[in-house]
Formats: C-alpha cells, structure tokens, sequence
C-alpha cells in the first residue's frame, strides 16, 4: 500500500526541466508534398524554426541566427509563407521579409528600415503571377503605427508598393485562384477584430487593385442590415478568415447570427453554408489563422465547436459530420493542398501534435510536439463544470475542473487538496482541454500542478469565446467585475461540493487574467493566494501606455478614455491594494510592450506593508516568457510560493523563494 502523502508534496515525473526541454510549441502549419511547421524552442531562447517533413524524419529549414517570428499586433501570427520550397518569412531580429530558397540561405527582400523593427510583414498570400501580398505595419510616424496592405513584386524583388491603406487594421489578404481579385478584411478603432471587421475584395490591376469594394460586415452591420433600433442590434459583424475555393467561391465565418459560422459570397450577399449554433471561428488574437479549409473537391474541412473542444468534421452536400479524430482541441491552423488537410491538434490525453487528414486515408501524426509524453495514468483529464453567478446566481459560467492525479501518491484520508483557480488572458480568450506539459507563457502546465497533489479550474468566465457572441460580449462594460465574480464563484462551488479545500485557495492568471486575480484579492476574501503573471494593475496607465493593436480595447470593456477616468481609476488594483490581506507573488518581462513592468512595479508598491509578497522580473522577456530559463524559474516559483503560503514541502529542488513584508 502507497503511503499518505500530503497534497502538494507527490512526486512528479514533470520536472521544471522537462516542461522547457524535450519538446516544443507548434505555431503554425503548410501542406504540401511533404509537411512544413514552425516550431518554437524554449531550449534554444524562444527562436521559431521552420522544420519540413522528410523521407528519415524532421529537418531543420531555417539555419542559426534567424528567428522566424513577426511582430506585427505584437501577438504575430501569419509568420510564414511555403510555395514549391521557397519560403518567405519574418525574422524576429530585424522584421524585415526572407526568402529562402531550397537548399539556400535567406536573403532578406525587403528594405532595412530606417527606425530599428520598424517595417513588420506578415499573413503573405501568393498570386500565380508571384506577386506577394500582407499586412505591414509600420512604426515610427508622428501619429504612431500604421497599418496596411502591401504588394512585393517578382516574388519579393521589388519594393513594397501600399496597395490598401486608410483603415487602423488589415488582414488576410487573399489571392483567388484565377489571380484576378484580392480579398482581406479590414476594421478601425475602438473595434477589435471579433467585434467588428469588414470584408474587402478589389480586382488585381497589375500587382495593384482596383475597383474595391466592401462585402459585408463594419460596425453596427447587424442594426443596418436588420433595420433593428435596439441597441442589443447595433452591434458590429464579426467577419474571420476569408478564402476562396477552387472554383473562386470567396468564403467567410461571419457571427451575424450569434454564433460564428461559415458563409460563401453569393451575389452581393453571404449565404449560410451551413447554420449552426457552434463556433467555426475564433478570436483573432493573431493573423494567419484559419479553422477551415476548402478542398479541391468543393467539401469543406473544418475545425467547429466551443465550450473548450473543438473537433475536425467534413462540410459536404449540406451536411456537416464529426470525422471521429482522437482530437478534441484542432486548433486555428487548418492549411490545405486540396487534397489533404494538416494542422495543430491536441486532447486531453494527447499533447500538440502537426497532423495530417485525407478523405479515405483517415488521420495520422506527422510530428508530436514533446519526446516524452507524460505517462497516462498522471494525466488529469478536465471535467466541464458549469455553476451559477452574476446577481442572484441567475447566470450560468464555465470552467475546466482538473482533480489530483498520481497514481504513485496517495493523500491523507479526510484531507482535501488545494486549489488553484486560473484565469486565462484576453480576456476574450478561451480555456480548452488540450494536454500541454510544456509552459506557453510561464505560468505552470496544469499537470504540473495536478500530478503533485494541487486541483486546478480553468476558468472560461462570462466574456470567454467559445460560447456564443452573448456571452462573449457579456463582459462589455463589466471587466473587472463579471469575471472575477466568476471565478471567485468558481472557487466557492467547488469548496462547497467538498472537491477542494476552502481554506486553501488561489488564483493565477496572465495579462488580463493576472488583472482578475488582482482584482479578486482586491475586492474579495474568498482566496488565501494570488499569483500574477504581467498583470494589469492601472487600467488608466494601460490605456495610455499600451500598443495599437489594444490602445482601444477598453472601450468597450471598461469606457472611453479619459471619459471614463474614473471608472479606471475605480478598477484598478493599484488603487485599492489596501483590500489585499494575503501572499501575492508578481512575476513579469523586463521588455513587456503589452503590460509594461511598471504595471507590476506599480503594484508591487501599493500592498500593505504587512502583505507578504514577492516580484520577480525576467531580464529579456516580453509578454509571455520565451526561454528556458526564465519559464523554468517562473514555473518552480509559483510552486515554491504555494508551497510557503498552503504549508506544504514540494518533492523538489526549488531556487528559494523569499516572501518578503513592506514593513
């Protein structure tokens, strides 16, 4: 019989090494003769390296000393272009474009720029006639970044010609297959993309366009089009990730109804390809995604669903089916050669993996993103948990619940486990149930947590994606308040039901889920710990401090700045630190253009001198922490942390941590 052994102190065969080496982040996908991918090594400081497909297995396409990575939005994406073996891409060191041609090196096609990073590409599509096409986005100007579409002739020889300019923000620029129009969507200030984007399509003139016209969507589309006066209608149309199909059919997930769904152009308008009261899109936090694709055949592929799975299913005849694949997370990565499909996917047993599915062939693994997959009797599989909240516990939130699990540990009888509420970024993000043992941003996996003897819910609060544009608009007006309320509710409900223990329970969180976990301190006394990562601490300094891509985004969840000042300054953890009585442990990027360190610093500041508590800066590190080093010491830092304040001694050989007092 295995002895009792205290929650929180199982031996874990996930060690804070295994979480950065051995395996890698999987960002992006090409079909073709043989598979390309772009990995991302925590072991070798963050760099993006495109790996293809070969005959004895992976090889290495980008050579040392480049980093494939555009910074465009800051959160990148569409970091790469593949066409007969030459690629295109961004190297994060000078954002300027490369071409690499087979069995060559990069050359870089577009100019130096004149302010340092200044010229950033990315989303590039191809025409037959090898004109090139993207986003750019450009810094420097008096009136800071701007946004546009750009044209690079003869495969990149030429200089970049701006072809569409005018709006805040561009994407997906698309070439039909004839290569005689060009299709993208654009949106403005204060919109971001999943509330409001407009679909384009102009006639190629030469390596111009001409003729542009606007498809569907802009703000306030749903009142125009239903001549509604109510202002729950005068919402704007959410449009995403535009494509066309072999015969020139433009297809677009629009949320017109409520839910994002797949449309093809028919006339001037957008028919419904299949209606259906689940996600066949997502947040377009990065470019480049795609959850569908069209094959040569006409069928459509794609990846649909919400509540944190999302499964491959085929689009024939008016008829969509599950296609049965042992993945509930395919991510937003679908690329197409016509006949098969590859992509990103995971489940809650299966880590990421590249793979490829083909009508009659069935599904297989290219490539799995870690060496060693954690065995599965460790493997905590997520239960979906739905509770009451909002006022009278008349709404109903979500969350992902992850219970103790090691099959080498036994916990003490009558002893229940801590807890450790998570509160995903965004915030208009989403919590799904892939497997990852390897860290995306610094904060611990959750089985890091789970196999030493810590439960874990992961929280999709009102506001999540996922879940319908109702509920992901739910936290207009109300960031700060619906999502904390959700997660503190959370915490109680699982408290309540005896599966943790109420006088042991944290929250954590990253960028806007480090602002939560703040605010949950803040405002409440049901956690006895908070851990955030790059939290946000002042809304008021955010509003101003933060980059383009945001500088708007609290419009609509919090109100006009400065308008709203007030209300700012009402929400802010950094003004109300006061209410904080217990640990709090801050971890942040020294380089953070997203939430500066001073966010941090800030806070770190303003907590009452008797609060225990601990700052931690990673010298080097942006949002979200890249290399090895820095993820390991941020991961063995929050469980040293938990294990000072929950009275617990990890089976681990911890840096140590010291929590320190204002006093």
């Amino acid at each position: 019989m295995t002895d009792a052994t205290p929650y929180g102190e199982w031996p874990s065969p996930l060690s804070s090494e295994r979480v950065t080496g051995g395996g890698v982040g999987l960002a992006g996908v090409h079909a073709g003769e043989r598979a390309w991918w772009l990995e991302r090594r925590a072991d070798d400081g963050g760099r993006g390296v495109l790996v293809r497909e070969g005959p004895d297995g992976p090889v290495d396409v980008t050579p040392p000393g480049y980093d494939v990575r555009t910074r465009v939005h800051e959160y990148g994406g569409g970091d790469f272009l593949v066409h007969e073996g030459t690629v295109w891409f961004a190297n994060d060191d000078d954002q300027r474009l490369y071409r690499q041609r087979p069995d060559g090196e990069p050359e870089p096609v577009t100019p130096d720029p004149a302010v340092e990073r200044g010229d950033r590409y990315a989303d590039l599509d191809r025409a037959p006639d090898g004109t090139l096409y993207g986003v750019r986005e450009r810094h420097g100007g008096a009136d800071g970044p701007t946004n546009g579409l750009v044209a690079l002739p003869e495969e990149g020889d030429g200089e970049p010609r701006v072809v569409a300019e005018g709006h805040d923000f561009y994407s997906s620029p698309r070439v039909s297959p004839g290569g005689d129009r060009l299709a993208w969507l654009a949106w403005d200030h204060p919109a971001m993309p999943w509330d409001a984007t407009t679909l384009y399509v102009a006639d190629r003139d030469g390596i111009g366009l001409a003729d542009e016209r606007a498809i569907a969507g802009g703000p306030a589309s749903v009142e125009r089009r239903t001549g509604s006066g109510d202002a729950a209608d005068a919402r704007g149309e959410s449009l995403f990730g535009p494509s066309w199909g072999p015969d020139g059919d433009l297809h677009v997930v629009s949320d017109r109804t409520g839910w994002w769904n797949l449309y093809r152009l028919d006339g001037d308008d957008l028919a419904a390809c299949y209606p259906d009261e689940r996600e066949w899109g997502v947040p377009a936090w990065r470019l480049g995604a795609a959850t569908y694709a069209v094959l040569d055949d006409g069928r459509v592929v794609a990846a649909v669903g919400g509540e944190s799975e999302y499964r491959l299913g085929l689009l024939e005849d008016g008829t969509f089916e599950d296609l049965g694949l042992p993945f509930a997370d395919v991510e937003p990565t679908l690329h197409t050669d016509g006949e098969s499909v590859l992509f990103v996917a995971a489940g809650p047993t299966r880590p990421p993996s590249v793979v490829r599915w083909a009508p009659g062939e069935g599904s297989e693994i290219v490539f799995e993103s870690v060496d060693r997959p954690l065995d599965a009797p460790y493997v905590s599989e997520p239960e979906h948990v739905a509770f009451p909240t909002g006022e009278g516990g008349e709404e109903t939130a979500h969350a992902l619940y992850y219970p103790p699990r090691n099959p080498e540990a036994t916990a003490p009888g009558g002893e229940r486990p801590p807890l450790v509420v998570r509160v995903h970024g965004g915030p208009t993000g989403e919590s799904r149930t892939g497997l990852s043992v390897r860290s995306g941003s610094g904060l611990p996996p959750i089985q890091y947590l789970t196999t030493r003897g810590i439960a874990v819910a992961d929280v999709n609060y009102r506001g999540s994606a996922g879940y319908g544009r109702a509920y992901r608009d739910r936290l207009k007006g109300e960031w700060g308040f619906a999502d904390v309320a959700d997660c503190v509710n959370c915490a109680t409900h699982l408290a309540d039901a005896g599966r943790v223990d109420g006088d042991r329970l944290a929250v954590d969180g990253g960028s806007a889920g480090g602002f939560a976990a703040l605010c949950a301190l803040c405002f409440h006394e049901t956690f006895d710990a908070g851990i955030s990562f790059f939290g946000v601490a002042d809304l008021a300094a955010l509003a101003e401090e933060t980059h383009e891509f945001e500088s708007r985004y609290l419009d609509g969840l919090v109100g006009p700045y400065p308008d709203a000042a007030a209300t700012y300054r009402d929400r802010s953890p950094v003004n109300h630190a006061d209410g904080i009585s217990v640990p709090v442990l801050l971890l942040q990027g020294e380089e953070d253009r997203v939430v500066p360190p001073e966010q941090s610093r800030s806070m770190l500041g303003a907590l009452p001198g008797d609060v225990p508590r601990a700052y931690v800066e990673f010298e080097g590190e942006g949002h979200g922490f890249r290399e090895g080093p820095s993820i390991r010491r941020a991961v063995e830092a929050e469980l040293a942390f938990l294990g000072r304040v929950f009275g617990f001694d990890p089976d681990d050989d911890l840096p140590p941590l010291e929590l320190s007092t204002g006093e």
